[in-house]
């Protein structure tokens, strides 16, 4: 019974991640699942829903058709939807029910496909995954499908920059999207591209024109690692947090500089998005640390973490930072430097280790007694929209000044 969560929730799924990182594409996005699951993504998931539009359908998935496997249901009315929409591609993923019964998506995604004349994915997401691979994925195949060839070679020190992985899932919408473009074109770089937020499909199609790629979220290390196998253009992990953070990053992006935050040499090999559950195995844990205190624990995603403890220890001079991400299925390159946890009870341990706990704050409800320890970072991914006006900008110089601030409260530092 260690598995049963007792207080934490759960990150958005698989499903999501797809439907986030295609959300303003114009393409058709279809969850195959029961009537009314829609409404779990875009009231929690997705804060672009209310003023941003877009395609994002659910399949109204009955017993009947379950039961009998009937999946032409599912076809015609996609091909009705295309027929009235006309969006730019069709998206297709699943939901636990279609992939207990063993639902083909390749097959939907070929009878879609040559009913439509649209490109079309289909993926057999199982809501069990987090999004990272869901998103991760579909960036892939966005890359595969839309991306043209360059026009010239990537050239250092580098100009134009792509960024990959901004979707609300990870940065929300309230204003670190813009903060993240102002400082690239601040600081003289041209943007290439943003995958996925306030860019179009036709401005995606030229990402094989940068001479650098930015990985914000682990959502987006297979699009790097494939534009990089592709069209040779490096890639740079990170996200630019404080003032020495954001010089930092911006240096790593002129010099190409795959080692920034991650040791890594760039030519890491690709491993593409897993989904069996075999490979997930979400409940295991890769212990990084004894048991003595620490300064901070920081909980999350691997790409912030890496920042958050270069910003940490570079800009506010803590040295004992340690890492702990409960998504046991992101790429497995970003996870070497940090623990994998996804239990309760060892969660609560770490965090009982540590003098001050920045994390989404549904973490804080797993030491009642010491919650002053804990400093709130929602996470939209996370906690959805519960704590969306606590959030933060956390991109840029003025962070230092806020987490100066938050380390200030409560027990201190």
């Amino acid at each position: 019974m260690k598995q049963a969560q007792r207080v934490l929730s759960t990150y958005a799924v698989d499903m999501f991640g797809i439907a986030s990182s295609l959300f303003e594409l114009g393409g058709l996005i279809v969850m195959h699942d029961a009537s009314g699951c829609n409404s779990t993504y875009d009231t929690h998931d997705e804060p672009r829903w209310y003023d941003t539009p877009s395609m994002v359908y659910i399949s109204g998935l009955n017993e009947i058709d379950t039961i009998q496997g009937n999946d032409q249901r599912l076809v015609d009315d996609i091909a009705e939807a295309v027929e009235a929409a006309h969006p730019r591609f069709v998206a297709i993923g699943g939901s636990p029910m279609p992939n207990a019964i063993g639902t083909d998506f390749k097959a939907i995604e070929r009878l879609v496909a040559a009913r439509t004349g649209l490109p079309t994915l289909g993926f057999r997401t199982d809501g069990i995954h987090s999004y990272l691979p869901g998103a991760g994925g579909a960036y892939v195949w966005l890359a595969k499908t839309f991306v043209k060839a360059p026009e010239k070679a990537p050239q250092r020190p580098a100009k134009r920059v792509n960024l990959l992985g901004l979707t609300p899932l990870d940065f929300s919408v309230v204003g670190n999207a813009t903060t993240l473009k102002q400082i690239v074109t601040d600081a003289g770089f041209t943007l290439q591209s943003s995958w996925s937020m306030g860019d179009t499909l036709d401005q995606l199609a030229t990402a094989a024109n940068a001479d650098v790629n930015v990985v914000l979220s682990s959502t987006a290390f297979y699009l790097a690692q494939y534009l990089r196998d592709t069209y040779g253009i490096p890639y740079v992990v990170g996200i630019p947090m404080g003032e020495k953070g954001t010089a930092d990053w911006l240096e790593a992006l002129r010099n190409c500089d795959s080692s920034y935050l991650t040791g890594f040499t760039g030519q890491e090999k690709y491993i593409r998005a897993q989904y069996a559950l075999a490979d997930l195995n979400a409940w295991k844990t890769e212990q990084a640390y004894d048991d003595t205190p620490c300064d901070v624990l920081v909980i999350g995603e691997p790409v912030y973490l890496l920042s958050m403890k270069a910003f940490l220890q570079q800009e506010l001079g803590l040295s004992d930072v340690r890492l702990l991400c409960p998504l046991a299925d992101a790429p497995r390159w970003l996870l070497e430097q940090m623990e994998v946890a996804s239990v309760e009870d060892v969660i609560r341990r770490e965090c009982r280790k540590a003098r001050r706990v920045i994390a989404d704050p549904i973490y804080a409800r797993l030491l009642p007694d010491e919650k002053d320890k804990f400093i709130s970072m929602p996470h939209e991914a996370y906690s959805g929209r519960h704590y969306h006006a606590d959030m933060p900008i956390f991109v840029g110089p003025s962070f230092t000044a806020w987490m100066k601030e938050k380390l200030m409260e409560g027990e201190g530092l």
